[in-house]
């Protein structure tokens, strides 16, 4: 029913009406022949004063037509307003011709009564608030017209309260507009994001996921399957960063896509000359983080990575997982090396060695994380990398050390 009032209110422009001008023009609908015959019976009451009884009676008759035909004429058109405007005016003016001058000067109330303030209302939701300021000003001349230029308390009373009516009522429709195009436009952010993220699915669980496939198995394979092996991965890897830029472009240009961030760390290995293998797991859909939080990050996994390759083995491997949810993001580097012996972190940092406090532990604490390791000698370590995060707008913002 809402939609089609909103159809029946555009005038044909073909523009969606919020909801609080919907309800408005719906009120309009049922003040029109009710002020009309209000009007109507304070007429008959005092019309033995009156000059020109018949003249009333063609006036309120029409004012009361009027507003039965604007029941029927759904559509609402700057004609249609701008005729309004015009009969509450010629009603107002009529006055003048139906009572004598000296219940004029009294102040006695015009023939339409309170049937004008409609028409400022009426033009105040459909043109806003300079609409509602120019009806009431068409209605404020026609009952200074009425006065003879001579108004009376009540006459500047009533035009105070047009203004008031038609600015405040105008205002308030314009933001109302407002606001509905911005809640439309995001939405329909929200649905392009909604569908970069589906294509991002698509894309890894067929694509990427084949690639990835192919280069593990090249890699275990060795020979001629090896540069195969690279192959899939260097394309894996410029697709990720394809599907990483399309989906940052409905965020701000200050974002990256952690897991294409740390896609490029991958690598196949070759034992001494190349380093030990690295492997990237990373969630189907990008994980948009502030730039510097993921350049932060990043260095820090490729701190741990340096860490695998100068204490691990050459024939170790290692492998890097990222998670990310409305908590926190997390990031997991794991390897299959030498391992660490229980309170070589400690030692390492009071002998002045701070690679793994300064450029990870330092890195993560500085962004409201922390840096945590599993010792296993003979099997291998555990870096884990915690940062807490919100989801704001379908990103993931660090929470700093100050606003914990």
């Amino acid at each position: 029913m809402w939609t089609a009032l909103r159809a029946d209110r555009t005038g044909g422009s073909g523009r969606r009406d919020p909801i609080v001008a919907v309800a408005s023009w719906a009120g309009l609908d049922v003040f029109r022949p009710i002020a009309a015959l209000y009007a109507a019976q304070l007429a008959w009451r005092r019309q033995d004063e009156m000059l020109r009884p018949w003249l009333a009676a063609v006036v309120l008759g029409a004012l009361l037509l009027w507003s039965l035909a604007m029941l029927v004429y759904r559509k609402r058109t700057v004609a249609t307003t701008l005729a309004e405007l015009g009969l509450a005016a010629g009603a107002i003016v009529a006055s003048r011709f139906v009572d004598t001058p000296a219940a004029i000067a009294e102040g006695v109330s015009t023939l339409p009564s309170m049937w004008p303030a409609g028409s400022v209302v009426g033009a105040a939701i459909l043109l806003g608030v300079r609409g509602g300021l120019i009806g009431a000003v068409v209605i404020g001349v026609a009952d200074l017209l009425h006065v003879g230029f001579a108004p009376t308390s009540d006459t500047l009373h009533n035009i105070v309260l047009l203004l008031l009516l038609g600015g405040l009522f105008g205002l308030s429709v314009d933001l109302a507009r407002e606001g509905q195009e911005r809640l439309e436009a995001v939405l329909a952010e929200q649905e392009r994001l909604r569908e970069r993220e589906r294509l991002s699915r698509a894309v890894h669980d067929g694509v990427l996921q084949t690639l990835a496939y192919i280069h593990r198995r090249g890699s275990d394979i060795g020979g001629e399957s090896a540069e195969l092996a690279a192959m899939a991965a260097e394309q894996e890897r410029s697709l990720r960063d394809l599907v990483s830029r399309s989906h940052q472009n409905g965020f701000g240009g200050g974002d990256q896509d952690l897991a294409a961030g740390l896609a490029r760390l991958e690598r196949s290995g070759d034992g001494a000359g190349g380093g030990p293998a690295v492997t990237v797991v990373t969630p189907a859909a990008p994980v948009v983080v502030p730039r510097h939080v993921g350049e932060e990050i990043v260095a820090a996994v490729r701190a741990a990575l340096d860490n695998v390759v100068a204490h691990a083995g050459v024939d170790a491997k290692a492998w890097v997982l990222l998670e990310g949810s409305r908590e926190g993001v997390r990031v997991t580097v794991r390897d299959n090396g030498r391992g660490l012996e229980p309170g070589r972190l400690e030692a390492a940092a009071a002998e002045g060695r701070l690679g793994a406090s300064a450029s990870i532990r330092g890195r993560i604490e500085e962004l409201g994380g922390r840096a945590t390791w599993t010792e296993r000698p003979g099997s291998g370590c555990t870096v884990v990398l915690d940062v807490p995060t919100q989801v704001r707008h379908g990103r993931v913002e660090p929470v700093t050390k100050a606003g914990q």
